[in-house]
């Protein structure tokens, strides 16, 4: 059962309850709606609930907005990288070249590496997947950073 069916279950139980209450205040007998019976294979419209408690939800106003500056923080990151040995003087363009792909190989495992603890299929693969193109780039970096030493 997806979210979005508990959430309508959910709402059509306080539907049926607040009918009851009414018709109890009111002395009359109401029948009890039944749950609709959805398909699983129908994608529904997203139905966003309100938050009763403010307090509750400041905590998660804030934990929200870290990954925001987080992937800013990446994304100039990456950028920094791929321009500042464009501007350094005296560097080959094979140098640069490999720095990039080592930055852009690293950037893609941790998109799998996003994509694996966001998705419930294939999570282990992607995560392994992830980690894997992760420490390539490590290594690709630190024999960068020696071969630039040496030479």
């Amino acid at each position: 059962m997806t979210k979005w069916a508990r959430m309508r279950k959910r709402k059509e139980r306080k539907r049926a309850e607040e009918e009851l209450r009414r018709s109890e205040a009111e002395g009359t007998e109401v029948k009890l709606a039944e749950p609709e019976k959805i398909s699983e294979n129908i994608q529904h419209p997203q139905e966003i609930e309100k938050i009763e408690d403010t307090k509750t939800s400041s905590p998660n106003t804030i934990l929200s907005q870290i990954p925001r500056y987080a992937y800013l923080l990446a994304f100039f990151a990456l950028l920094a990288g791929i321009f500042f040995p464009l501007i350094t003087y005296q560097i080959s363009f094979d140098a640069v070249i490999q720095g990039i792909a080592t930055l852009f190989l690293g950037l893609a495992g941790a998109i799998l590496l996003f994509k694996g603890v966001t998705s419930d299929k294939r999570r282990g693969i992607f995560i392994a997947i992830g980690f894997a193109l992760i420490s390539i780039s490590l290594t690709l970096i630190f024999m960068l950073q020696e071969h630039a030493r040496i030479s």
